[in-house]
């Protein structure tokens, strides 16, 4: 569904409208609503399709203490891998991907990105729904500066176009009750239906056509290096093609049918779904994800494992409501509560915690893990954080920033919601929870195998 804002209806004449498609969470081609309403308003026009890094610095670094400046590694690389994907599925169409990033040239791409809308006189943009307040407040600022422009913004990266209650239940228990009760999404007899790639795109506009300064492939060049042994260590490749051809492995196999038994284990690549790295850039549909579920359930077989699938995916959806419902309170130090933590900022423990230096163990090896592959298991990412927070006594929010900066499948709403259900300040109404480390670690690494396979990673 489309939300169009514009202050001049001349703008949608198809004969000489330049439309821009500015992608976020959304870097698909298929099941994609943005890029299919640009390929419709633009049929007879010209279409540019923008990238653009670190857009959110000229609104997130003014508001944050934790802010950083530099994402690690293993997600930039996955970034990278994913664009790189794009950008062939767009030249198959027709057009390329445009990619505006910070150089010693280009101190911002939100000012660079301004330029090109008012250069090529764009009529027309397209962008998906998000719940990252600082990505929605650089479109408040575009929409001011460019108020003629249509804005079309459309549903991507969730199951439902709004929010499906009257309001957003206090606690996830009684959000999935009440989606369970109202639809029946997971044990539906048809798919969701979906849409299509488009057949083709709009060209460039003329002006653009040799302008390699702006081309992915060129801008690639000043990236970090495709590293072969990072992709072999943690598993994962970015892009939508190998995000459809990871989904079709996990679901030719037997892991859905025992998910809900192994879901907890802290270095099996089958163990868990994994779907999380190429949900969260919107190399992968959440509809395109439960298609193939239901489809699972109807051809194989639908057990607790299977529900347990759609339970996570619900979470995500929760998260995402979450994050739009209280917005800049995502990042508050007491969250959405009314009672300030008694965690405090300490430099020293906080260094320990990144390098994996501290007196866990498992704690230790989970850190080390993330930094050389950008992926910690669900429970690693409990354990190390009821560490931060109880143990170490640290505000939470620094942690949040550190998973941020690292985690290839870093989602706003589900990394910061999460660390304000730990920290006691968010959805959970048990208020916060802490880990008993040392049963922990006999529960899920009891021969120590884990801890010997990470613990001399960074050394």
């Amino acid at each position: 569904m489309s939300n169009e804002t514009a202050n001049n209806s001349e703008n949608n004449s198809k004969n000489n409208n330049v439309t821009l498609v500015l992608f976020h969470n959304d870097l698909r081609v298929a099941d994609n609503a943005a890029l299919s309403k640009a390929a419709e308003i633009s049929s007879n026009g010209r279409l540019l399709l923008v990238y653009a890094s670190l857009l959110t610095n000229i609104v997130e670094s003014q508001d944050s203490a934790y802010h950083y400046d530099t994402m690690g590694v293993a997600r930039q690389q996955f970034l990278q891998e994913s664009l790189i994907d794009l950008n062939a599925s767009l030249e198959q169409l027709g057009n390329r991907l445009l990619y505006l990033q910070q150089t010693p040239a280009v101190s911002d791409t939100f000012a660079q990105l301004n330029e090109l809308i008012k250069a090529q006189q764009v009529t027309d943009i397209c962008v998906s729904k998000t719940d990252d307040y600082y990505q929605n407040q650089v479109y408040a600022l575009l929409q001011n500066k460019h108020p003629q422009i249509c804005w079309h913004i459309e549903t991507t990266a969730t199951l439902f176009d709004e929010l499906p209650l009257e309001s957003l239940p206090k606690s996830f228990t009684q959000f999935r009750k009440k989606i369970e009760a109202d639809y029946d999404l997971l044990h539906a007899e048809k798919d969701i239906v979906i849409y299509p790639t488009p057949e083709s795109l709009a060209p460039l506009p003329d002006n653009m056509q040799s302008r390699d300064e702006y081309f992915f492939e060129s801008q690639l060049s000043n990236e970090i290096e495709i590293d072969k042994t990072l992709n072999q260590a943690s598993n994962f490749t970015g892009g939508e093609s190998n995000g459809l051809k990871h989904l079709d492995t996990y679901f030719d196999s037997d892991a859905p049918s025992t998910y809900k038994a192994t879901r907890n284990a802290l270095d099996e690549w089958t163990h868990s779904t994994k779907f999380s790295a190429w949900l969260a850039n919107g190399s992968l549909s959440v509809n395109t994800v439960l298609n193939r579920l239901r489809r699972y359930e109807r051809d194989v077989i639908a057990n607790d494992s299977t529900y347990w699938i759609w339970f996570e995916l619900l979470w995500r959806e929760y998260f995402y409501w979450y994050a739009v419902t209280h917005q800049q309170k995502l990042f508050w130090f007491k969250g959405i509560g009314e009672h300030t933590p008694s965690t405090q900022f300490d430099q020293k423990p906080l260094e320990k915690w990144k390098s994996g230096k501290t007196a866990y163990p498992i704690v230790n090896a989970c850190m080390h893990q993330l930094k050389a592959t950008g992926y910690m298991s669900n429970r690693g990412r409990q354990l190390v954080a009821s560490c931060f927070i109880h143990e170490l006594g640290l505000d939470w929010r620094y942690g949040a920033a550190y998973f941020e900066q690292h985690l290839i499948d870093y989602d706003v709403a589900s990394n910061w919601g999460n660390w304000q259900y730990l920290a006691g300040v968010g959805a959970d109404p048990r208020g916060c929870r802490q880990f008993n480390l040392d049963k922990q670690t006999q529960q899920y690494d009891p021969n120590g195998e884990f801890i010997r396979q990470w613990q001399g990673e960074l050394e």
